[in-house]
C-alpha cells in the first residue's frame, strides 16, 4: 500500500492594530482566531463548523514559532495600536467539506478587508505531511521503549462532554488521527486503538490554571513539558513517534480555532526510568544520540549490553 499524504498550509500572519484592543483577561487566541473568521466570512466562506484549521495566540513580531526550545510568552492585556503582532494558522481541510487550499486562498484574499488590523504580511507555505500506515498489525517485534518530551502551550481535551485538564496521552493520540482523518479521508481509528497503550506520562511539569475564552467563558487547562514514556513493538514505537511529531503541526486537544492546544516542540529525552522486571530481558531503548543504536536494558543476569 503506498503511503498515505497530504498538503497542510501554514500561514503566518503579521499585524497591527489600527486602534488599541482590550483583551480584557482573554486568552489572545480568540483575537487570532477572530481575524481568521472574520477574513474567511469576507471572502464569502462562511463556516458552520470548525476543526479543520488551527491558530496560535498573538506574539510579539519578533517571535520565532519554529520549534523553539521554551514556550514563547503570548500576549495579554492589550494589543496596541500601531505595535506589530504576529500569530500562524495551520489549514488541513475536511474532505467532502472544505479543501484546505480554498480556505488559505478566501483567507488571504479576506485579511485586507478587515477594518481594526492593518495585515503587513500573510506569507503561505505547504507542507507535504507523510502519514502514518492507517491500517497494521502488531508482529509481536522485540519490544523497545523510549521518552519524548513534548512542550504544550495552553490545552485542554473533551471527554464525553468533560473537559480534561491534565495531559492524558490517549487524548493525545485521538486527537492528531481525529486531524489526518478529516484531512484525508482515512479511518485512522484501528492505529488509535494500537497506539494508546504504547504511551504514558513519565514526568508532568506543566502548569494548571484557567483562561477565558469567548462570552466570558473560562476553562481549565495545562501547559508546559511533559515526558512521555513509550513501550511497545519497534514498528509502534515508530508509528507513535510520527504521531508525536505531528502533533506539532496539528495541534492536540480543544479549541484549536483559538489558539488552543498549540505543541510547540517534541524531543527525544534520556530515559530517567528503569523497565519493569516482566519487560527487562528482551526490551530495548532508543537513546535520542544515537540514531538507530539500540541500548538494551538488562538481561536474565542484570547485565547491560548494547547491540548495533
Amino acid at each position: 500500500m503506498a503511503v498515505p499524504r497530504i498538503t497542510v498550509y501554514v500561514v503566518d500572519v503579521v499585524f497591527r492594530p489600527l486602534r488599541s484592543v482590550q483583551l480584557r483577561g482573554a486568552w489572545s487566541g480568540v483575537f487570532s482566531g477572530k481575524v481568521v473568521y472574520d477574513a474567511l466570512s469576507l471572502s464569502g466562506l462562511v463556516l458552520d463548523r470548525g476543526g479543520f484549521f488551527r491558530v496560535t495566540p498573538v506574539y510579539r513580531a519578533s517571535v520565532s514559532l519554529d520549534a523553539p526550545s521554551n514556550a514563547p510568552a503570548p500576549v495579554a492585556g492589550t494589543l496596541f495600536s500601531g505595535e506589530r503582532y504576529r500569530f500562524r494558522a495551520v489549514f488541513w481541510g475536511w474532505t467532502g467539506f472544505v479543501e484546505a487550499r480554498d480556505a488559505v486562498n478566501a483567507l488571504v484574499s479576506g485579511l485586507g478587508g478587515l477594518d481594526y488590523v492593518e495585515v503587513l504580511e500573510a506569507r503561505a507555505r505547504t507542507i507535504d505531511v507523510e502519514l502514518p500506515e492507517p491500517h497494521i498489525e502488531n508482529h509481536g517485534e522485540r519490544p523497545v521503549a523510549g521518552e519524548f518530551e513534548v512542550l504544550h502551550e495552553a490545552t485542554f481535551y473533551r471527554f464525553h462532554g468533560a473537559l480534561v485538564s491534565y495531559p492524558s496521552p490517549w487524548r493525545l493520540i485521538a486527537s492528531v488521527a481525529r486531524r489526518i482523518s478529516m484531512a484525508s479521508g482515512i479511518d485512522y481509528r484501528p492505529l488509535v486503538r494500537l497506539l494508546q497503550p504504547c504511551l504514558e506520562v513519565a514526568v508532568d511539569k506543566t502548569k494548571r490554571m484557567r483562561i477565558k475564552l469567548t462570552h466570558g467563558e473560562e476553562v481549565p487547562v495545562f501547559k508546559g513539558p511533559v515526558v512521555y514514556h513509550v513501550v511497545c513493538s519497534e514498528h509502534l514505537y515508530r508509528l507513535t513517534q510520527q504521531m508525536l511529531e505531528l502533533a506539532k503541526l496539528f495541534g492536540v486537544g480543544g479549541s484549536p480555532g483559538l489558539g488552543i492546544g498549540v505543541v510547540y516542540n517534541v524531543r527525544k529525552v534520556p530515559s530517567r526510568h528503569k523497565l519493569p522486571p516482566g519487560v527487562l530481558k528482551d526490551t530495548y531503548a532508543l537513546e535520542p544520540e544515537e540514531g538507530e543504536k539500540l541500548v538494551k536494558h538488562g538481561s536474565a543476569n542484570g547485565d547491560d549490553t548494547k547491540e548495533t
